[in-house]
């Protein structure tokens, strides 16, 4: 009478088999992760920035994203000005969007922000009812972008920037480039 399945060595042969492709790709699957954490990063900012646009055409308001190092990391978090009279003189202060909490860029993607010097302290770029950057500067137009960078892709010889840049006219763009 005659069993049939399979021998512990089979098993053992098929699992090393197994195994060695794992090990193989391993590499294959980090480079994939850093590289859906870079793109990641990049696109929720470019998602905030453009947001921040839609408010301030929305809304009929200056809508601002104001960036700041805090404990060594950058944040950034959309504002809208508000107004007021105080007497006869107008007052404005800038005031968070609820509805857009604080986030942070990612430390290991060591983010290089470009912009110019906010009026409350870090940095800021400020769109207008109109959708226009309304505090661009033509003298300087690298003064708008940001800058993540992977270390590890750029060791593997792979695009490890994203750029995102904001021209005058409230567009944003978003490029992969090698450094």
């Amino acid at each position: 009478m005659k069993k049939e399945g399979f021998t512990l060595i089979e098993i053992i042969v098929v699992v090393g088999i197994i195994g060695i492709i794992l090990a193989g790709s391993y590499p294959s699957i980090l480079n994939v992760l850093e590289t859906r954490a870079l793109d990641s990063s990049a696109r929720e900012l470019l998602t905030t920035l453009e947001a921040a646009r839609y408010t301030a055409v929305n809304e009929k308001v200056y809508c601002r994203v104001r960036f700041f190092q805090e404990n060594n990391q950058w944040h950034y978090l959309v504002e809208v000005e508000e107004g007021g009279l105080s007497g006869t003189t107008p007052t404005f202060s800038w005031k968070q969007v609820p509805k857009y909490i604080r986030k942070t860029l990612p430390p290991k993607f060591n983010p290089q922000v470009q912009m110019p010097a906010g009026s409350t302290g870090g940095y800021e770029v400020v769109f207008s009812p109109l959708g226009l950057v309304a505090n661009y500067t033509f003298n300087n137009p690298q003064n708008f972008r940001v800058v993540l960078q992977s270390q590890k892709l750029r060791k593997l010889g792979q695009d490890d920037q994203r750029i995102i840049t904001i021209y005058a006219g409230g567009s944003i763009g978003y490029k992969k480039a090698r450094s």
